[in-house]
Parts: structure tokens; C-alpha cells; sequence
């Protein structure tokens, strides 16, 4: 009797445990509600116990957006679009956000070939990289068994040219990989969140006062030295900027 009434207790609160709101669906619910800022403390709670996702950044930046903050939702924009670089609702509408911001600033052109390269790194995830690199090299073993234990003049050519292109291309991917892990775990980029920040000429106070940013403008830091970051915009404009008055994507 006993173990049957505790199988009963188990199940209820297995059943209580699954009909339970989740934070995220929660979070979801007062979005739609209209209820933002309740949805976006609910979201930064999410985020808090380590848990990313595009979907997760997307919607916080949403929500950052109806209420007027523009530097956070491009903050949260951004972040989702490091984790899902070719999401097309996340492209619009961090470029929907940009065009609040008081900085327009001209975008120095990359190499042609620099961009075909970013395309196509961009094409998948740091893990789906890392699979290719592994299944390449395993074929470029196969073909190298070709090259060393085919009888067959043909086939010992034909082994070593697959051989090398095969762990050419595993090499490739490998490098893919990497730089997709470094774009996600080294973070270079960080968003302006002063109202208006003047960037100086050296990491001092009494630096000489080279232009004026506002927020929501995204910049590269540099290099760091105490309290200061030396930044550089897209236009290719440099100086330094306290640490406090911007957030690291």
C-alpha cells in the first residue's frame, strides 16, 4: 500500500513539475501581453543562469526595442546574430534599431575575396565545421590506404591526390571552425551605452577630445589599459573610451 500510494505522490508531482511554466514561455507570455519590461527581466533572468540562445538575444532585443532602448536591443541583436549569423528577422531588425542611433557612420569595404570567405564561414555553425574537418580527415586516411597499399599504379595516384585535397579541405574547415569559436568565445566588439561619450586621444582625462559618440553605436576595442579601451569605429577612426561607457557584446 505504501509503495503504491508513493508511486502515486511521484507521478503527481512529475505532472505538476511538467505543466509548470517555463521562464522562457513566461517571458514569451508577457511580450504578448504587451507587459515589455516585465518580459525583459524575465529574459536577463534566463540569460543570467547561462543559458544562450538566438532566439533568447532576439526576443530580449525586441523588447528592448518597444520600450525605447535602443542601445540594449542592438546589444541583444548583436549577440543573436553572433550565434545566428545569416537569420533573416534578426538582420532587419537590428538594422530597423540602427537607424535610431545618432552616429551614421561610413563602413570601410572589405576585400572581395575577404567577404566570399566570411560567407561562406558564415554558412554554418562552429560545430558543423568541426564535423566536415573530422569526416575529411578520416577520408584522407582512406585515400592515403590507397596510395600505400594499392598494387595498382592508377589507383595509388588517384589515392594520393584525393589524400591531399581531402585533408587540404579538412584543414579548411578546421579554420572555420576555429574562427567561428573565436567570434563567439573572444567577444572584440561592444555597444556605446553613454548618451553622449567624447573619444579621446590617449587613456587620460585630460586627453585631447577627438569626437563625440552617442548609444547605440558599435565599436571594436582595441586593447584595454586600466580603466580606459582604445576603440576603433567601422569608418576606421581610433581613441579611447572608459570602460563604463560601453557594453561587450
Amino acid at each position: 500500500m505504501k509503495k503504491l500510494l508513493y508511486s502515486i505522490l511521484l507521478v503527481s508531482f512529475s505532472l505538476m513539475v511538467w505543466a509548470e511554466e517555463t521562464p522562457i514561455e513566461k517571458a514569451n507570455q508577457l511580450y504578448q501581453k504587451g507587459e515589455f519590461q516585465k518580459a525583459i527581466d524575465t529574459y536577463e533572468m534566463v540569460l543570467s543562469s547561462h543559458i544562450e540562445a538566438p532566439e533568447l538575444y532576439f526576443n530580449l532585443g525586441n523588447a528592448y526595442y518597444k520600450t525605447g532602448q535602443i542601445a540594449p536591443a542592438i546589444l541583444n541583436y548583436e549577440r543573436a546574430k553572433l550565434l545566428a549569423p545569416n537569420d533573416k528577422d534578426i538582420k532587419y531588425n537590428l538594422k530597423l534599431a540602427r537607424q535610431s542611433v545618432l552616429d551614421k557612420l561610413e563602413v570601410l569595404p572589405d576585400i572581395f575575396y575577404k567577404r566570399w570567405i566570411s560567407g561562406i564561414r558564415n554558412a554554418f555553425h562552429a560545430d558543423v565545421w568541426a564535423y566536415f574537418s573530422i569526416s575529411l580527415f578520416i577520408l584522407s586516411l582512406l585515400f592515403a590506404c590507397f596510395y600505400l597499399y594499392s598494387n595498382r599504379s592508377l589507383l595509388k595516384k588517384l589515392g594520393f591526390f584525393f589524400a591531399i585535397i581531402a585533408l587540404g579541405f579538412s584543414a579548411l574547415t578546421y579554420s572555420f571552425s576555429s574562427e567561428k569559436s573565436k567570434d563567439i568565445t573572444i567577444r572584440e566588439h561592444a555597444i556605446i551605452f553613454t548618451p553622449s561619450v567624447t573619444v579621446k586621444g590617449s587613456p587620460d582625462d585630460s586627453g585631447t577630445d577627438l569626437f563625440v559618440l552617442h548609444e547605440g553605436t558599435k565599436v571594436k576595442v582595441l586593447e584595454s589599459i586600466g580603466d580606459w579601451n582604445n576603440i576603433e569605429l567601422s569608418d576606421g577612426n581610433t581613441g579611447w573610451l572608459k570602460k563604463n561607457d560601453i557594453e561587450m557584446i
